[in-house]
């Protein structure tokens, strides 16, 4: 596992919204209680389990472009579904990184991205927060309630690990457990772009 500290990040100052590609992988934080408190619970995480901590990020999500608009897919309120990125988050002022597989995606493996996404918003329920109790139970009491439950059970880190599975299935185990480490420090993707 290759643990890379935010200051040792080279990226590309020009990346725009428009260099993004579909299955790259979308990560962010916000001034909300919800992200304050879901980053402080994944800081303690990460401690534990020997990760830098200078970044993490309290969503995930899959960017998919369709009909020449941007949208992520990714666990929200209401169950694993598209949103318009425009209309979600402001590419200038939001902090954020975008990660994309080291191994470009084939035209042949994006379709099947976007087949996978429209899949899970086929099956998805709504959000769920049992997952946050979890995490709080294995991180502050070590008690592991996580198991397979299949599609219908996500939450963000989870749904952006399957996508990632669904395409590499060989590399991935226990994706019903992932956090943000798992998705940033995963060998097989980097971080292409971090907004400040």
């Amino acid at each position: 596992m290759c643990l890379t500290r935010v200051n040792d990040i080279k990226l590309n100052d020009m990346f725009r919204k428009e260099d993004i590609k579909t299955g790259d992988t979308f990560l962010v934080r916000s001034d909300t209680f919800l992200s304050k408190t879901i980053c402080k619970v994944m800081r303690h995480w990460g401690k534990k389990n020997g990760y830098p901590t200078d970044m993490i990020y309290s969503h995930a999500a899959r960017f998919v472009w369709l009909a020449d608009e941007l949208y992520l897919f990714g666990s929200v309120e209401n169950g694993y579904n598209p949103i318009l990125f425009d209309r979600h988050y402001d590419w200038d002022h939001d902090d954020f990184v975008v990660m994309r597989r080291k191994t470009p995606l084939t035209p042949e493996e994006e379709k099947q991205t976007i087949h996978y996404v429209l899949h899970l918003d086929t099956v998805s329920v709504s959000y769920q927060y049992w997952n946050f109790i979890q995490w709080l139970l294995l991180v502050y009491l070590n008690i592991d309630t996580f198991k397979e439950d299949g599609d219908k059970f996500n939450y963000c880190y989870e749904s952006e690990a399957r996508a990632r599975k669904n395409l590499n299935p060989e590399f991935y185990d226990k994706v019903y457990k992932a956090s943000v480490f798992d998705l940033l420090y995963d060998p097989n993707y980097e971080i292409i772009y971090k907004s400040r």
